[in-house]
């Protein structure tokens, strides 16, 4: 075994505060050294940078922000990132110290594990990946070296921001540095170079394939060959591998894996919203994450000893028939197993020797012992009541209490086990709509969280269903008013605004927007469309026009027309007079304008020379000038058309009413 001697960063103090004492683990981009902060006093995780890539201005820079980007994330399943610095070309990050495993370890011991516990573990690791994408960060190297299962049962993603300063710089190009991570690169990563959310929900459904299976979906003879076939193939589903797997579980593995990101879910949140709804398909338990095991009966610990760990997770050549998973540092955990009591030290037996014989007692001096023993017996009994007695009231006043734990906002399984741990074991799971809390997430408790219940109280926990939908119902001709009640009914906020409609009477409801049917969250605005009846339109002025020219014209104007007539002595016969309503006016469209029509002037002229013409030639004249015609004849005149005219009444020349009737008398 290598001793931290021959490591020159052992033993010295980085940023005048950090003192390496150990060394963890050692890969090609990266060492990690456990040791003290001076200033805190405490344990810390110090992952420094290779000196090849400490070098590079660019990579510099770009750790640098994104450690800064990656402290802001504050969640329990995230290795919490401290600090970040440089000390003579030596670019570090300190991070939480994590007394555990990796998620690699578990799967080298159990091989694959159950569909509870691969859900169980999924669950946290999609809890954190959900948090670093609502702050905008992408993990870029999700896999199950980067997953620390820490001795306390929490599982906890490492390596935030720091995929990505490797990844955007060009360091990250040479040759063997993508080795160990492409067994869980997204198809666009590979071909691309193109990161986001959902490339993390590709990796994180590659990693679930695992978990279900125990072996990844590609194996190959080189990266190359395994990259190609993530750019080239689709990952199958778990089932295909090993019998059991629920079509549930198949489904979200493939439509995770998809080689087209847009059929992925949109983010790790959606990613486990849909997760959590498997597991209640499927009543799946949740279950603690698997304990270590403990050789020779000892509990595992970490080691904080002066002697270096081996160099594990070093970037390694990949051979025909491995899996793709060596790769560099896989986070900044200290992992080591405190051996067994030493054994006492071979020797000579020593040889057995006769004892001598006991001493004569005392009578006195035992009279006094077994008295001193009677009084210290009578101190204990009254010390033993008065503990007894502190207990009894520190219990009825607090010890039978506790405090309810935080959980809100947290995973389904991170909630149950932070519960547990506070010795809730009975804990109720229920559902409830929540407008800020996304589906799947813990909203709170029922006792709230940092209550103070009694122990082993029955606790609820609130799961999200997400924001309460409504449908929105169909208000259509309706009057306003009644229309908004039943809006306001569903907590809508509702507003109004004015449209022509030439079928839907005025005042009432054409419609809404959104229209009826569609769901939508309470509080959410909707818009009435009331009717404010047909449109008003300019009526033409046609005065004086034809009949067939203003018929036209008020007809493409969009108004019906009704015609009337009646003499005039000014207006030429045919032409309008006027009209109903005026032109120039507004009249709602489709109404009727009416048009009144000259029938030409209303008093005529009786012909001259009636007397002495034919009966047939006198009633064509009166005809034609607009009169009647009435034949008296007298004296047994000539019957039909025949007789001759000897008079008219009233007399040719007499001016008489259009269509009055003129007698003509016939002999």
């Amino acid at each position: 075994m290598q001793t931290a001697t021959a490591d020159p960063l052992v033993g010295r103090v980085l940023d005048g505060r950090y003192r390496i004492r150990t060394r963890i683990a050692r890969g090609g981009m990266s060492t990690v050294y456990s040791a003290v902060d001076e200033r805190l006093d405490r344990f810390v995780a110090i992952k420094v940078m290779a000196s090849g890539l400490s070098a590079d201005p660019a990579f510099a820079d770009r750790f640098t922000r994104e450690a800064r980007a990656s402290a802001k994330l504050a969640h329990i399943n995230t290795v919490a990132v401290f600090d970040q610095g440089e000390d003579r070309g030596h670019v570090f990050l300190v991070m939480e110290l994590v007394t555990g495993r990796t998620l690699r370890d578990l799967l080298r011991e159990r091989g694959r594990l159950s569909p509870a516990e691969a859900v169980s573990i999924m669950e946290p690791v999609l809890a954190a990946l959900s948090a670093a994408h609502r702050a905008g960060l992408v993990h870029r190297d999700v896999k199950p070296e980067n997953i620390l299962l820490s001795d306390d049962g929490v599982v906890k993603v490492a390596d935030f921001g720091l995929a990505r300063a490797v990844g955007t710089e060009g360091a990250a190009t040479r040759t063997g540095l993508m080795m160990g991570t492409v067994a869980y690169c997204s198809p666009e990563q590979v071909s691309r170079g193109n990161t986001d959310q959902r490339s993390d929900v590709y990796s994180a459904g590659v990693m679930m394939f695992e978990l279900l299976t125990g072996h990844s979906p590609y194996v190959g003879d080189s990266a190359m060959a395994v990259a190609y076939q993530h750019v080239h193939s689709r990952v199958p589903a778990p089932s295909s591998r090993v019998d059991g797997i629920a079509p549930q579980l198949d489904d979200l593995v493939v439509r995770a894996t998809d080689s087209d990101p847009a059929g992925r879910p949109l983010d790790a949140g959606a990613f486990l919203a849909e997760l959590a709804d498997v597991r209640s398909d499927l009543g799946l338990p949740v279950v603690p994450v698997p304990a270590r095991q403990r050789p020779n009966g000892h509990h595992p610990s970490a080691t904080l000893d002066t002697t270096a760990g081996p160099d594990i997770g070093a970037t390694q050549q990949i051979g025909p028939g491995a899996g793709v998973h060596d790769t560099a540092i896989g986070g900044p955990a200290g992992f080591g197993v405190a051996g067994p009591p030493a054994a006492p030290p071979a020797g000579p037996r020593a040889m057995p020797q006769r004892l001598p014989p006991p001493p004569t007692v005392n009578p006195h001096l035992a009279h006094r012992r077994r008295r001193r023993r009677g009084l210290l017996i009578i101190l204990l009994v009254f010390l033993l009541i008065g503990t007894a007695a502190g207990f009894g009231g520190w219990w009825l006043v607090a010890g039978r209490y506790t405090r309810v734990p935080s959980v809100a906002g947290e995973a389904r399984a991170t909630a149950l086990t932070a519960l547990n741990r506070a010795g809730f074991d009975t804990v109720t799971v229920s559902q409830v709509n929540d407008e800020n809390v996304p589906k799947g997430a813990v909203v709170g408790t029922r006792p709230g969280g940092n209550s103070q219940v009694r122990r082993h109280a029955k606790i609820t926990l609130l799961i999200s269903l997400g924001p309460k939908l409504y449908t929105l119902p169909d208000v259509r001709g309706r009057s306003e008013s009644d229309a908004t009640k039943a809006l306001e009914k569903l907590s809508l906020k509702v507003t109004s605004t004015q449209h022509f409609d030439d079928s839907v009477p005025k005042n009432a409801v054409i419609g809404t927007d959104p229209p009826a049917g569609q769901k939508v969250r309470a509080n959410s605005p909707v818009t009435l469309i009331v009717s404010s009846g047909p449109q008003l339109l300019d009526v033409p002025d046609v005065t004086g026009n034809n009949r067939d020219d203003a018929t036209n014209t008020v007809r493409t104007a969009g108004f019906e027309v009704n015609i009337v007539e009646q003499f005039s002595d000014g207006v030429d016969e045919g032409k309008v007079i006027s009209q109903d309503p005026e032109g120039n006016s507004q009249l709602e469209k489709g109404h009727t304008v009416t048009l009144t029509l000259s029938k030409g002037s209303q008093t005529v002229t009786v012909p001259d020379n009636l007397e002495g013409s034919s009966v047939a030639d006198a009633r064509k004249a009166l005809q034609e000038a607009g009169l009647k015609v009435k034949v008296q004849r007298v004296l047994g005149g000539g019957g039909g058309e025949s007789g001759q005219v000897f008079q008219a009444d009233p007399p040719s020349g007499t001016d008489v009413h259009r269509g009055d009737t003129i007698t003509l008398y016939v002999i």
